[in-house]
């Protein structure tokens, strides 16, 4: 499931991505007139206006009620997102970084271009000149800072609000698409993991770089990534035993986790007193952490991928020595 805001410069191409992603994720764009058709119940032709018109009235109790329009609007996008389950959801605009700010499983998109980029585009949609492009321009990018600080009192311009970036002076609204996707998905295994963490009591690791600590590892996740099987290098530790005073005495960090399969792996090409006791913290971690998928890849097996990897030229013959 993905949870994506996208904001936007006018002009930039962000309608067209949130439209795009969309129908690349099977769902539907929240956006303002998403909003406005469905958050606030039948609301007359001349309210309506004023919403479309006025970030100040957003601020305005509804009738019979004590919430205002910008109440009902954060409690219906948080609604959406906390109920969606494995519905994917986009939110355009509205200042949706803000509102989800902290919420573990969004990405924030920030969609930007140049201002040459921005007035030709915008001169292009509405026929009209580069003169009266850059007046529209200045008007929308006016009105929208103005909304998001009514409503939220941010700036929606601040860069450390979002995961990423996208600047459509160069990249085109496919690729943009392509980035978001990708970015979501690999996201998306972050947060499980984080999330089982939690659960299990074990210890994340996934902000660490990647760093390889013998050439066996390094070598096998070439083998995993010949074949297309997407891996983290030990992305967390489970606890097995304790001392009397609660201090952990032993740990396991499996060195591969494949999110595809669900599986956690250790390499071993050591001798066989190493292996009892690697075997020894695999059978405490499945008897603790119930459900958890992992396995040792013996020294047998991963002299076979390797064989079958050289076939392909590339790899270290002194590889088998290490460990």
């Amino acid at each position: 499931m993905a949870i994506i805001t996208i904001s936007r410069q006018n002009g930039s191409l962000g309608d067209e991505i949130a439209d795009a992603l969309a129908s690349r994720l099977g769902t539907t764009v929240i956006s303002r007139k998403y909003a406005l058709d469905n958050f606030f119940g039948e609301i007359n032709p001349g309210t309506l206006d004023r919403l479309n018109e006025s970030a100040k009235f957003f601020e305005t109790t509804l009738p019979g009620s004590n919430r205002t329009y910008a109440d009902i609007l954060v409690e219906k996008i948080r609604t959406i997102v906390s109920t969606s389950k494995d519905k994917d959801v986009i939110i355009l605009g509205m200042g949706g970084s803000v509102l989800l700010a902290g919420f573990p499983g969004a990405l924030h998109i920030r969609v930007t271009a140049s201002e040459a980029t921005r007035i030709s585009t915008i001169a292009r949609k509405y026929r009209i000149t580069n003169d009266e492009a850059t007046e529209v321009l200045n008007i929308a990018d006016r009105k929208h800072r103005k909304f998001v600080r009514t409503v939220y009192g941010k700036d929606i311009t601040s860069p450390e609000q979002f995961d990423l970036i996208l600047n459509t002076d160069r990249l085109s609204v496919d690729e943009c698409v392509d980035a978001i996707c990708e970015l979501a998905r690999k996201h998306d295994i972050k947060v499980k993991l984080s999330q089982s963490n939690i659960d299990n009591g074990t210890f994340d690791h996934q902000t660490r770089a990647t760093k390889f600590k013998n050439e066996t590892e390094e070598e096998f996740a070439k083998i995993l990534s010949m074949y297309n099987i997407e891996w983290l290098y030990e992305p967390k530790t489970f606890p097995v035993e304790w001392d009397a005073e609660g201090n952990v005495t032993m740990a396991i960090s499996p060195d591969f986790y494949l999110p595809k399969f669900n599986l956690y792996l250790e390499l071993t090409t050591m001798d066989q007193r190493y292996v009892t006791k690697k075997n020894k913290k695999m059978r405490l971690v499945r008897e603790l952490y119930p459900g958890t998928n992992i396995r040792i890849v013996y020294k047998k097996d991963f002299n076979e991928l390797v064989d079958r990897l050289k076939m392909f030229g590339g790899l270290n013959d002194n590889i088998r020595e290490d460990n």
